[in-house]
């Protein structure tokens, strides 16, 4: 094969990466940019272009595998953004009030300029302070007498 066919195979491997998930077919594509690199300089057989391509492949996905899990197990996820995705899971622990008299367990709480569904304990009255202390579906909050 010529460096030009290496060439376009690491750049077909390079971009085919964009689209399939994780970081995989970037480390064949490297590898394919450097066998046409070399071939450039030496003269080899197909079979010692592909020995060259595999040794190398071998290479760098398990280098990239090493520094990328390492960097996957450093970056944990900080309790801020824990609930960035979760607009409900994001009032847990914080105290609201009341919009309405609570009716058979439901009422509603008034959240920014949102209301929102609350299930809480009978007995509450409209202005009542209730800390949130769950969510249901994604849109009942849980709440209980602060």
């Amino acid at each position: 094969m010529s460096y030009m066919e290496w060439f376009s195979l690491g750049l077909l491997l390079v971009l085919l990466e964009l689209f399939v998930p994780g970081v995989y077919l970037v480390w064949f594509g490297l590898s394919a940019f450097v066998t046409g690199a070399l071939t450039i300089y030496h003269d080899f057989t197909v079979i010692e272009q592909s020995l060259v391509f595999g040794l190398i492949s071998v290479v760098f996905a398990l280098t990239g595998w090493f520094f990328y899990g390492r960097i996957m197990k450093r970056s944990k996820v900080s309790d801020r953004y824990k609930h960035l995705n979760d607009p409900a899971g994001q009032h847990i622990g914080k105290t609201y009030l009341l919009a309405e008299d609570v009716v058979d367990g439901r009422s509603k709480a008034l959240i920014g300029d949102s209301v929102w569904i609350v299930e809480c304990e009978d007995g509450l009255k409209k202005g009542d302070k209730v800390k949130i202390t769950g969510v249901e579906n994604g849109v009942i909050l849980k709440a209980e007498k602060a």
